[in-house]
This record gives structure tokens, sequence and C-alpha cells, in this order.
């Protein structure tokens, strides 16, 4: 680990300060290690149950968007999942009922990806032109749950695939899938209509970048090759799938 002279804050792999820019002096954690006696220390407010409900989600959800850069270095990495898993949760169905706010607000919603590729390959599907209804934005709350946990698991293992191919003293898988439940926090920005399921996204890849960076005791850039990687791949698997159903129905013409 290295510590900012300046302002005292603990990254990895860095010459100088993410925050400040001040030449950082490299200092090993006192009777840290690789363990989590030091990292005990510094439990996320979530975790801490000395901090009470729901302060420790607003306390945790502030800083881990707001001053991810601490809030990742801080720890503990290898420390069990599950209440970081349960934050995970908490955040995706919050997020869930936020959309479903405003799907019901705003019910001319834009089709959905599938409706998007059948209309460019001009393939007709049932009921395409239908708007989902308030029983189809319930069901799709109702299953926030199992979604979320689906997209956890792949996206762990994903990710967790290329650090094992990019990042040399790597901590375990458990270390990423808690990188990628802190990284949740901005899922909540779904409450901005039209344009915060961007922001989400694009802020929520920036925290995974740093909490890689963090729990894997790398570099920015592998933290991001990794991510990147891990990212493009289900996106060449679609176009591939996209192609394949182009060419097929091209040679049915």
């Amino acid at each position: 680990m290295t510590t900012c002279a300046r302002c005292g804050h603990e990254s990895a792999g860095f010459d100088q300060c993410p925050f400040c820019g001040e030449a950082a002096a490299s200092s090993e954690r006192e009777g840290a290690g690789d363990g989590e006696s030091a990292g005990d220390v510094n439990l996320p407010a979530w975790e801490d149950p000395a901090v009470p409900f729901p302060v420790n989600v607003i306390e945790t959800w502030r800083r881990s968007v707001l001053e991810p850069g601490a809030f990742f270095a801080g720890g503990p990495h290898d420390r069990a999942a599950v209440r970081p898993i349960l934050y995970y949760l908490l955040i995706s169905v919050l997020a869930a009922g936020l959309s479903l706010t405003w799907g019901a607000l705003l019910p001319t919603a834009q089709p959905g990806l599938v409706e998007a590729i059948a209309e460019m390959v001009n393939i007709a599907l049932p009921g395409a032109a239908d708007t989902i209804g308030p029983a189809g934005r319930l069901a799709d709350f109702f299953l926030t749950p199992f979604l979320a946990v689906l997209s956890l698991v792949i996206t762990s293992l994903l990710l967790h695939l290329f650090v094992l191919l990019l990042v040399p003293g790597r901590r375990s898988l458990t270390a990423t899938v808690r990188a990628v439940c802190y990284a949740c926090g901005p899922a909540v920005f779904a409450i901005i209509p039209f344009v915060g399921g961007l922001v989400a996204w694009i802020w929520g890849a920036v925290l995974t970048v740093i909490g890689l960076r963090e729990a894997h005791r790398t570099t920015t850039g592998r933290a991001f090759a990794v991510w990147l990687l891990a990212a493009a791949l289900p996106v060449a698997f679609l176009l591939l799938g996209v192609l394949l159903v182009i060419a097929r129905v091209a040679s049915g013409v």
C-alpha cells in the first residue's frame, strides 16, 4: 500500500496520490499483511453492528459513491461477502422501485433491446407493439432480486476471470464480489428521468474499476482492462448472435 503524505489517502500501485497529486510514500499497514485484522477497523458502516439502520446504508452509499478511493482502499477485502451481497440486493430493489415509479409516470418508454433488434431485421414479434402495462412493470419489479443475483454472479465471475489473467498478486474471488457489490450505489440515480440510467452505468463502471484496483492491489490501467474485457465479452457474443440472425434472415429471403 502507498500513503499520501499530504492527505493521508491509502491506495495501491501509484506513484502519485490520485486525489491530490502528491508523491506517495510506500508503507505497509502495521500488522495487516494479507489478513483482515487491520481491515476490520475500517469496516464499512453497513457491516459495522454499532451503526444502526438506515444510517449504515446511507453512510455506506455516500462513501462508496462520493469517496470511492478511500472507501475501497479501507477494505476489508477478504471478509465474507454476505453483508455486501445484502447491500447489493437492497440497492437493486430500491433502484427497481424508482424505475417502476418513473415507468408508471412516463409510460411511453422506448422499445427494449429485443424489440429493437427485431425491428432492425424486419421480424414481427407477437405483441411487440403493445406497451408494457402496470402488471408487466410489477412483474419486472418482483423479479428484481433474482435478476440481481444472476447479474452479480455473472459479473463477478467474468471480472475475476480477467483478474486471474491480468493481475499478479491478486486476492480471492471474495474480494471481487465485494467490489462489485459496493460499486452498485449509482443504481439509485434511476430517480433521474431519462438520463439516470446512463449516469448510473457510467459512474458504476468507474466505481467498479476503483474497487477492483484497491481489492486486488493493482493499477488503474490493469483494473480498467479487466473491466473492459469483462464488459466486451457479452457484447461480442450479442453482436455475433445478431449477425447470425441477420445472416439467417437474409439467406431465407
